[in-house]
């Protein structure tokens, strides 16, 4: 206990108890008793430990007879002191307050090292900061706050110098200034923000203040070993004394009377080795116009002794209306560029659901970015707060897609971190971007409500962008602006002259009266396809159909589904209902024609299977085709098919090999009625025929990889034809020679070829391997 409770010669409880124990150290209840027979309140440890313990609450030791009645060993010892500590914790009654305490130094040094990611930021802050200052002068000179102020000739203004040689790096502004209250105040406190409690006293527009955290003159330890601020109040009332207050950041501050001191503050930085580049006019100087362009004041920057400056851009986002002049002016400044005009300008301002200032900027689409080499593209919207720049790529805001636009965002309600980098409740940042990019699709389709014309030549460049917009907003936005950029998708279609284009709304309006689809076609051109074979019912129809030129036309309408109450349906797709009995064609003479009956049909249908095997997963008759004799149909289109191969190139297997195809022939085509006929009358020729009729077929869709695998084949059909014309019989495998000598070159062939017919006859081993 006396080492618990300290060496004090006089009242430590229990202390009477150890002066009381026996010789063999074993401390009785009677000796225990003895102690509770001393005045009504002891005292209790020593120094800071000492309590007043009510002498009821000493009957708790009592308690513990088992403890009182062992020797006096350690064990005991720490029983009693740990029975000590929870008698004393008792004794005290009521709860007190305590304030929290902090270490400034290691404060400051978590400022300087942690809480800001570039150090350039430290430019940005002392800007906004010298902002804040002219801002307040000038509102309280306005509100006649200060009836007379130091200085008066002094413009409003902020001023940037460097001294490369001297490692320096300055700030001046002619601004409200700070006498010596305000010093300790505002820089000796940390996080205490002078421009919040401004607005907090209601004397000011909330928009024109920029500070709000209290920390951002601290950022200058990030680069600086000594940190110096000249100031004097601009309240004559207050004054004419300037000071000195100096810091190396390592947790004291000294303040010194200072004269000849002007109106304002100037901060100079002592900067460390490892941030002499702030000391470069060229590196000042890009940092202060990337971040604080758009400054209410002017800022200016020291060049040979001359003040020139750097922010002539005025906010043009803030103003209600503005020129096409001044359109233009700003849209080169965004883009970096001396030229170019914006095709489509874009002014919104709202206050709900959030405060937004805006301005976007549609370049020309003859200068649209390009896909190659573009993998991650930089968003070319800013986001700013109180004309102060947060992030130079809005990449929370303006989505990937609409990366192509220029402009900037200015919200005043954004909760931002500490270090005024990035927000911190990522629901208000959805809200900005769902207003944003709603405003900005809605615009695009009024525009091309307004001018069509103008809207298909934006679209022609841009419809690529719009339609991964789809896919990705699909993805990763629960498609919630699906509709805004349906609308303004534009297409060809079989029923409109070449470049015109039509809206989805435009196609349900020139649709047959009943139809419930939406019919494409995902082809090159519009060459192939109208003379594809899957086209041939639709135009013997005049059926309008959309057809898609781009590689994502195929991934968009998947992702899409269906547009208002219609379904998206390709004329390549298999078993699907292309609602035949809408508009039946023209009646043709087919007297003269032959058409496959059901048992014939089933005859060659074997027939091909044997020779195709597992190429082929079906065989069948189909009405579809009107004047060619085969396509192939999949679960997937052809076109969709041979985008996902080319994905998936360079992988041994890719899958596209194991999808099923179906073959289907028309029944009324001569060259499928003939080839039923020679079937078993000249095997050899119609089995080389069903392979090509194949090939054929697959060529038409698209999905032959490499036409070449057909040279070995189709020299087979060329030696076909020579044969034949020199009077070669493949149904009998022999020449059949007119009276008369036969040729000399025929007669030498006639003891090869009809060996090599008949072997292949016989067997099919020859043209199986072809």
């Amino acid at each position: 206990l006396k080492t618990f409770l300290g060496p004090s010669a006089s009242a430590i409880l229990l202390g009477q108890a150890d002066r009381l124990a026996p010789a063999s150290g074993v401390v009785t209840q009677r000796a225990m008793q003895s102690v509770l027979r001393t005045p009504a309140r002891h005292v209790v440890g020593a120094g800071r430990r000492a309590a007043v313990l009510p002498r009821r609450h000493l009957g708790e030791a009592m308690r513990c007879r088992s403890t009182l009645a062992r020797p006096w060993t350690p064990v005991a010892t720490a029983s009693l002191a740990t029975q000590g500590r929870r008698l004393a914790r008792m004794s005290s009654s009521e709860a007190k307050t305590h304030e929290f305490k902090a270490e400034t130094k290691k404060l400051l040094d978590i400022v300087a090292k942690s809480l800001y990611t570039d150090k350039e930021v430290f430019i940005r802050e002392l800007i906004s900061n010298a902002s804040d200052a002219c801002e307040k002068l000038r509102f309280l000179q306005g509100s006649q706050s200060i009836k007379e102020v130091n200085d008066p000739d002094l413009p409003l203004g902020i001023t940037l110098s460097v001294s490369e040689a001297d490692r320096k790096f300055t700030i001046t502004d002619t601004g409200i200034g700070m006498d010596y209250d305000e010093l300790i105040a505002h820089l000796g406190t940390i996080a205490k923000s002078g421009s919040l409690d401004f607005l907090q006293s209601g004397e000011s527009d909330a928009s024109k203040i920029i500070g709000q955290f209290g920390v951002g003159f601290y950022s200058t330890f990030v680069v600086a070993d000594k940190v110096e601020v000249y100031t004097k109040t601009s309240d004559k009332a207050k004054g004419e004394q300037g000071y000195l207050w100096s810091s190396d950041g390592s947790g004291v501050f000294t303040i010194t009377e200072l004269d000849e001191v002007p109106r304002g503050t100037r901060i100079e930085l002592t900067l460390k080795d490892d941030a002499t580049e702030f000391a470069k006019l060229a590196t000042v100087k890009s940092a202060a116009q990337k971040f604080s362009s758009f400054i209410d004041f002017p800022i200016a920057v020291m060049e040979d002794g001359e003040p020139k400056a750097i922010n002539k851009q005025e906010a043009l986002w803030l103003k209600s209306s503005a020129t096409e002049e001044q359109h233009t002016e700003f849209f080169r400044y965004l883009s970096g560029t001396s030229y170019g005009k914006p095709f489509y300008t874009l002014m919104y301002q709202t206050d709900a659901p959030l405060s937004i200032k805006s301005c976007f900027y549609m370049p020309d689409p003859d200068n649209a970015p390009s896909r190659l080499f573009t993998k991650d593209p930089e968003i070319g919207v800013s986001l700013h707060s109180r004309r102060v720049m947060v992030k130079k790529h809005a990449d929370g805001v303006i989505p990937k897609w609409l990366h192509w636009m220029k402009g900037i965002v200015d919200c005043e309600d954004m909760p931002m971190n500490i270090s005024r980098e990035s927000m911190q409740d990522t629901r208000l940042m959805e809200k900005l971007s769902m207003a944003v990019v709603r405003r900005i699709l809605r615009f695009l389709g009024q525009e091309a409500k307004k001018d069509p014309e103008k809207y298909s030549k934006f679209f022609k460049g841009y419809s690529y962008y719009l339609k991964a917009g789809i896919i990705e907003d699909k993805e990763g936005n629960y498609s919630r602006h699906k509709d805004d950029i349906l609308k303004l998708l534009r297409f060809e279609c079989s029923n409109k002259p070449k470049g015109e284009v039509v809206s989805l709304e435009e196609y349900m309006e020139l649709a047959k009266d009943g139809q419930q689809n939406i019919y494409y076609f995902c082809c090159p051109d519009r060459q192939t396809a109208l003379s594809s074979p899957y086209m041939e019912q639709f135009v013997q129809r005049q059926r309008n159909v959309l057809l898609m030129y781009e590689d994502i036309d195929e991934f968009v309408v998947n992702a899409i589904e269906g547009f208002k109450d219609k379904k998206f349906v390709s004329v390549d797709s298999a078993e699907k209902d292309f609602e035949l009995d809408l508009d039946q064609p023209a009646e043709e003479d087919n007297k003269d024609k032959r058409e496959l009956t059901d048992s014939e049909q089933k005859e060659l249908e074997k027939f091909i299977k044997d020779v195709l095997k597992e190429k082929v997963q079906d065989v069948k008759f189909s009405a579809r085709l009107v004047s060619s004799p085969a396509i192939v149909t999949s679960i997937i289109t052809p076109h969709m098919r041979k985008m996902m191969k080319s994905l998936m190139a360079g992988k041994e297997n890719d899958g596209m090999g194991n999808i099923p195809m179906t073959l289907e022939l028309s029944p009324k085509h001569h060259i499928v009625t003939t080839l039923h006929t020679i079937r078993e009358s000249n095997e050899p020729v119609a089995r080389i025929a069903v392979e090509q009729l194949y090939d054929n077929a697959c060529i038409a869709a698209g999905t032959l990889d490499d036409p070449r695998v057909l040279m070995s084949r189709l020299n087979k059909v060329l030696e076909m034809f020579v044969y034949q014309g020199a009077g070669f019989d493949y149904a009998t495998g022999e020449y059949v020679v007119k009276e008369g000598a036969a040729p000399k070159e025929a007669k030498a062939e006639s003891q090869e070829a009809p060996k090599e017919t008949k072997d292949s006859a016989s067997s099919g081993s020859k043209f199986e391997e072809v």
